[in-house]
């Protein structure tokens, strides 16, 4: 994760961010559907010892945006950016966004 096209060429390995997801989706409809892991499966992971909580920074993006039906501006930072190409548009993990003028490399906002 991210994918990116360029010049209308896929940059990264789609098949497995798809095969990825689609566990974790069916895991998550399966502890909906009130299922939980067997003890197998549970049993068949990893063991994870003197673990704690942690936060890791993933890609977005962050500017100035119109039409947004949920977030106000003046800027927002969207969610995770998982396609972005030189096409004029991205996804993100919630949406699509069409891309206008890039922020100067130095600029802040």
């Amino acid at each position: 994760m991210p994918i990116a096209i360029r010049g209308g060429k896929l940059l990264g390995d789609v098949a497995y961010e798809v095969a990825r997801l689609k566990r974790l989706t069916a895991d998550l409809e399966r502890y909906a559907a009130g299922s939980m892991p067997s003890v197998k499966e549970l049993a068949d992971a990893p063991l994870l010892e003197n673990y704690a909580r942690a936060q890791r920074p993933m890609l977005c993006l962050v500017g100035r945006c119109t039409n947004h039906p949920n977030l106000r501006g003046p800027s927002i930072m969207t969610t995770d950016l998982w396609v972005v190409t030189d096409l004029g548009w991205c996804r993100t993990l919630g949406r699509y966004y069409r891309l206008g003028s890039p922020r100067d490399a130095g600029g802040a906002e």
